[in-house]
């Protein structure tokens, strides 16, 4: 299908390109509504000029007709008060455009119960006028851009080259592979900008017992919280391993405490403390420094060279870092600096706040709200304050290691079908549930390995800091020797080219290996997983098949409804997108399995979820077939 929204808004950009003309704006124009000379635009159609809000609001009415929407930007000057934002938005809107925004007042709610806290007020403000000025964007989701916007093509596709303007500015249909796509240095950067936590939700796994795991790109231990271990007919009378490779020096220090907290049957509340807070309570500080005085003892890994994958062992890097928490116990941050630290790396446009948004007791919206605003988990409102200090992990690292550098929030890898249907909104608060999951999970793993007297442990894990790349092949071949029955990749396919990814994994599978990774930017790969890729005529309706398909996920995931899913709040660009990466996924399932001789598992779309950081995460799971 050619679609001549995208030739016409790129033709548009190549000129501007090329011809040095984007984003420069005049010296000197003219408003549309007084005729005075002006130099502001507006932002959503970046095409007419106002000399002032009270311009803008005169000419909407009429404006609106032809405005685009490709940005998300607020059309008021950034230096606007949320006050007057949220009349700005008010005045724009006439009834028979939006009757009503339908976004809960969770600004007000917060008041009421932290009546104190000035500028978490002030932040929701701004965070729910944002949310709600979205909500016109689905009103001119049919109407095309005037003129290209470079923000939208490096937020949809992340990269700005020559080569995707090529791939754009040629004919295309629907499903076209863009196979110039730059791909991100895996190893780049990732301990300025390390994970405190997973990202996204993972397979329920069930493991054989006897067998060995390899998990590439762990991150935390979040794949063993609702893994099961069972015996079958050919099980082998000793524990599982659980063997992780990761390229961070900061996840692998962080999860070997947190394993040897689990040895030691630490407190749960403490354990859980160390893996998501951002604040902690003295109490899980003396248990902290228990664990890592225990980690320290671990034998020394080889500086260069693959570690002996079954011994406990520490890098230098890893080492150094633990050494360093260690000294840190002493003078640990206040809690209060804990929270500005954490709230410096988020702002109030963020896809956060529709998790907010969307829940139905205003008791879990001003909770959650709590927990984004402060990262505390679980929140500390029964803690006296002199019991409370920042964590250690994430706001004391050395070597220029920055966890908690970019926004992350724990509740994206929370695995909500499960979690929900367990639960009754009327009995039981949104977070309590999150808690209640990770206590039962965490003492299901602390049994795993320190069993009852007289029971055998299920499972031995080690970590190990060691890049699993097709440079590294003294590793691979330590890989393929321990013949796993199961190896994780995260999503580590999103780094590599299709062909580089394969042989990588061929070189370390064992007898039928097994191989499960989750592809979070998949769609950047492909035209046609956007809504505004698509004739205009069809938007509205894409967006209406994808709202029922969120609606009937309700059912499966959330039975007692702690969320709303028949009026989603969010970008409509996040709801349509459901519909238009569904037309394209087998798309990419071919281009990505194309030439390989392999049997395909699962290739499935995780079901939705409010607190998944994308809604079009795919489940990959396959295994390459012997070669004669």
């Amino acid at each position: 299908m050619f679609i001549l929204f995208s030739l016409f808004f790129l033709f548009f950009f190549i000129y501007y390109f090329k011809s040095g003309k984007l984003n420069k704006v005049p010296v000197k124009n003219i408003c549309n509504v007084c005729l005075k000379p002006s130099k502001n635009k507006c932002t959503n159609c970046n095409q007419i000029y106002y000399c002032s809000k009270k311009c803008q609001k005169k000419d909407w009415k009429e404006h609106r007709k032809v405005c685009g929407t490709v940005g998300t930007e607020l059309i008021i000057p950034t230096s606007s008060s949320s006050s007057e934002m949220r009349e700005f938005i008010s005045d724009l809107i006439s009834d028979d455009v939006v009757e009503n925004f339908n976004v809960p007042d969770f600004e007000q709610e917060y008041a009421i119960k932290y009546p104190h806290e000035k500028m978490h007020i002030q932040f929701l403000n701004s965070a729910q006028s944002s949310i709600e000025y979205l909500q016109l964007i689905g009103r001119f989701i049919d109407h095309d851009p005037d003129e290209p916007d470079p923000k939208y093509i490096m937020n949809r596709w992340n990269e700005f080259s020559e080569v995707l303007i090529n791939f754009l500015t040629t004919p295309r249909k629907i499903g076209d592979i863009f196979t110039g796509k730059m791909k991100s240095q895996y190893l780049g950067g990732k301990d300025v900008a390390a994970q405190s936590f997973s990202s996204m939700s993972k397979l329920s796994l069930t493991y054989d017992q006897g067998k060995v795991h390899i998990a590439v790109g762990f991150v935390d231990l979040d794949l063993l919280l609702q893994a099961e271990i069972t015996q079958n007919m050919n099980f082998i009378e000793q524990p599982n391993k659980f063997i992780g490779y990761e390229g961070s020096v900061y996840a692998v220090a962080k999860t070997n405490v947190i394993k040897e907290m689990m040895v030691k049957k630490v407190p749960i509340r403490s354990i859980i403390e160390v893996w998501f807070s951002s604040v902690w309570t003295m109490e899980t500080l003396k248990y902290f420094e228990k664990a890592v005085k225990s980690v320290l003892q671990f034998g020394d890994a080889p500086n260069d060279g693959p570690p002996n994958p079954t011994k406990k062992e520490l890098h230098p890097k890893v080492r150094s870092l633990i050494s360093h928490w260690n000294k840190s116990i002493r003078s640990p941050k206040s809690h209060q600096e804990a929270h500005k630290l954490w709230t410096k790396t988020f702002i109030s446009e963020d896809n956060v706040f529709f998790i907010v948004a969307n829940l139905v007791e205003p008791r879990d919206r001003v909770q959650v709200a709590r927990h984004i605003l402060t990262g505390e988990f679980p929140l500390m409102d029964d803690q006296p304050p002199k019991n409370l200090i920042a964590s250690i992990t994430m706001f004391n690292c050395n070597n220029g290691i920055l966890p908690h550098s970019s926004n992350e929030f724990m509740l994206q890898m929370m695995p909500m079908d499960t979690i929900l249907s367990k639960n009754q909104r009327k009995e039981i608060s949104f977070l309590n549930a999150i808690y209640n999951f990770l206590e039962n999970a965490i003492i299901k793993v602390c049994n795993w390995l320190s069993p009852l007297e007289g029971q055998a442990g299920k499972i031995e894990i080690y970590l190990h800091f060691q890049p699993v790349t097709n440079d590294n092949s003294a590793l691979l071949v330590s890989i393929r020797q321990l013949d796993p029955w199961i190896m994780s990749w995260s999503n580590i396919c999103d780094y590599f080219y299709v062909h580089d990814f394969h042989k990588m994994l061929r070189a370390c599978s064992g007898n039928d290996t097994i191989h499960i990774m989750t592809s979070i930017d998949w769609f950047k790969e492909v035209f046609g997983a956007h809504i505004m890729e698509y004739d205009g005529r069809v938007r509205h309706g894409m967006l209406i098949d994808a709202q029922k398909k969120i609606s009937m996920a309700e059912k499966v995931v959330d039975p007692s409804g702690y969320f709303q899913y028949t009026n989603v709040i969010s970008h409509p660009y996040n709801i349509g997108d459901i519909s238009a990466m569904m037309m394209v996924k087998e798309n990419w399932q071919n281009y990505f399995f194309k030439d390989q001789d392999l049997n395909i598992g699962d290739f499935s779309f995780i079901p939705y979820a409010h607190t998944h950081k994308t809604h079009t995460l795919l489940n990959i799971c396959y295994t390459y077939n012997k070669k004669d």
